[in-house]
């Protein structure tokens, strides 16, 4: 996981591994896209409809654990 330290970003070398050494950042209000400079706009898009329909089943699984602690 990277984190922040003295106001540096620290990224697993694995991470970098995969990004390789030219990497692009898009920054949102709460999350942080990382690629490869040369990955493909088409990929990456792709790959954020994957994440996004990961995040929707968390979501939507909390929901649901929610809702059973509530009725209990």
């Amino acid at each position: 996981m990277a984190k922040f330290e003295s106001g540096v970003l620290h990224i697993p070398e694995e991470l970098r591994e995969i990004l390789g050494p030219d990497t692009k950042m898009i920054v949102g209000t709460a999350a942080v896209i990382c690629f490869s400079a040369a990955t493909d706009y088409s990929e990456i898009l792709r790959s954020i409809e994957m994440i996004q329909e990961d995040v929707q089943l968390r979501m939507a699984k909390e929901k649901a654990a929610a809702s059973k602690q509530r009725k209990k």
